[in-house]
């Protein structure tokens, strides 16, 4: 639901550089009625199935297990079951303020087929009365996902905008299921034959220096996924106040039928709220009552190992066999040659939000050493040995130092040089066991990759952070305009 505000900016801006034709499908009456208050759409429809549709007597178990069999079968790929695994909906949220003993098991395997069955069924109705030359969505959820799938299976791409990582002030379309930037891929293969120079080079050079020097980072995705949460007294000024009560007493009211995403009230109370703040002031004093100083780390040989935002996509399904990070980091310390330390950081906005016995279970692992979570960085990526990460932007940060990284997880940058990608745990065992032997980055490497990721991308604006853009320029507007335009010819035959 957050996104649709956002979506109502890019059509309205689409809609400036062309006659273009848009319809909003929402999961939930609640999301309907905030597409239609935006005034961006055409045409809004609420998609969401009916209960009569999953438990009445019309359910039919046995015809919707043919029908997405069906559909694996024509695809060519085993996805629901992953699929509904990796959906925040299916899986009860997993955070520090929901207790799952007191979220009701909504979705078992059988209402799950059904509810996905009749996402099929809905989906292949809209697209095929529609139309579209483009389908926006979130790869983040299952239905999402199913309309992708059912797009390119009609020859129509699918995807979204994403921020130019580097480039801030640059988009690109990702048409992929995960973060693939493609037209980032190719341009780097295209250059390693073909050597950046002028103007571009003078470009790429400068921003290089500038991350190197400022220790700017790259963007991690479509916008910052959090922010630090601000402090208590911030919480009690009274329009929070005023919006918390209103979504306690509306989250008190709803049911799966307006939001399927439905949880339990008490978990939205003014208390709630206040625990959530308590619990990250408890994370904070146990990582810094047992975090390792920079001045003693940075005299260790260590890998460097950040964690990641959970749950996210880039956890979750880029790195689906990885996502239990406390698993993960075993592995890789258990591959690790005697001289060498694990070294953990914190991602800060995460406090609060992960179970607080994940650092004690993290504390208990002879070999690895937490980092004060405000540390920089650039500093613990500059003197690692080797960077070990799921799908981070860590792995750039260390193409830009020169310093070997392994990435587990499938993203863009998986192929650049410098960068290692094993194929399951024995190859990384491999990779480790000798990690002196392991090749960082070349300067020219490091170039490349930014300049891949300008090639790769159009002049574009989004949302930063949590503020919202109220409108986009019609510069933007046109490039995206473009970038659709290109993404449906490519798909054509013959394109």
């Amino acid at each position: 639901m957050n996104q649709i505000p956002d979506y109502a900016v890019y059509m309205n801006g689409v809609k400036k550089a062309g006659p273009v034709q848009t319809i909003l499908l929402t999961l939930g009456s609640e999301e309907c009625e905030l597409g239609l208050e935006t005034g961006a759409f055409d045409a809004v429809k609420n998609i969401l199935p009916r209960e009569s549709e999953i438990d009445g007597p019309d359910a039919d178990l046995a015809v919707a297990t043919r029908a997405l069999k069906d559909l694996e079968q024509r695809i060519g790929s085993l996805f629901v079951h992953r699929d509904i695994l990796m959906d925040r909906r299916f899986r009860g949220q997993p955070a520090i303020d929901i207790d799952l003993n007191r979220v009701p098991v909504i979705w078992t395997g059988s209402r799950t087929i059904l509810f996905m069955y009749v996402m099929l069924k809905r989906l292949e109705e809209e697209i095929g009365n529609f139309e579209p030359d483009f389908v926006f969505v979130e790869t983040n959820s299952a239905p999402y996902r199913m309309a992708w799938r059912l797009a390119r299976e009609k020859g129509i791409p699918a995807g979204q905008f994403f921020q130019g990582r580097v480039w801030p002030e640059r988009v690109y379309l990702e048409t992929g299921l995960g973060l693939d930037w493609n037209q980032s891929r190719n341009a780097y293969r295209e250059m390693i034959d073909n050597p950046i120079t002028g103007e571009e080079l003078t470009r790429v050079t400068q921003k290089l220096e500038t991350i190197l020097q400022e220790k700017t980072k790259p963007v991690s995705s479509q916008w910052e996924v959090f922010k630090s949460a601000p402090g208590f007294l911030n919480r009690l000024h009274p329009t929070r106040l005023l919006a918390g009560t209103r979504d306690w007493l509306g989250m008190r009211a709803r049911t799966a039928a307006i939001n399927p995403r439905v949880l339990p009230g008490e978990l939205f109370t003014p208390l709630a709220k206040y625990n959530r703040y308590r619990n990250g002031l408890k994370a904070k004093r146990l990582l810094l009552n047992h975090q390792t100083s920079f001045e003693i780390i940075r005299k260790k040989k260590y890998a460097m190992y950040f964690l990641h935002v959970q749950p996210e996509l880039s956890v979750e399904e880029m790195a689906f066999e990885y996502q239990d990070q406390v698993n993960t980091l075993r592995n890789i310390l258990a591959s690790l040659p005697a001289e060498m330390s694990l070294v953990v950081k914190e991602h800060s906005p995460m406090l609060g939000r992960r179970q607080i016995d994940m650092y004690s279970r993290l504390l208990h692992m002879p070999g690895v050493i937490l980092a004060d979570p405000f540390l920089d960085s650039h500093q613990l990526v500059a003197h690692a040995t080797v960077v070990i990460t799921l799908t981070g932007t860590a792995a750039l940060e260390a193409i830009f130092y020169g310093i070997p990284a392994i990435v587990l997880g499938s993203v863009f940058f998986d192929s650049f040089n410098g960068i290692y990608k094993p194929a399951n745990l024995q190859e990384l065992e491999k990779l480790l066991s000798n990690p002196d032997k392991l090749t960082g980055a070349s300067r020219e490497d490091a170039l490349r990759t930014i300049a891949s990721m300008l090639r790769g991308s159009v002049p574009g604006m989004m949302s930063r952070d949590d503020t919202r853009l109220q409108e986009i320029d019609l510069e933007s507007a046109k490039n995206m305009l473009s970038e659709l335009e290109r993404a449906s010819h490519e798909l054509k035959p013959g394109g």
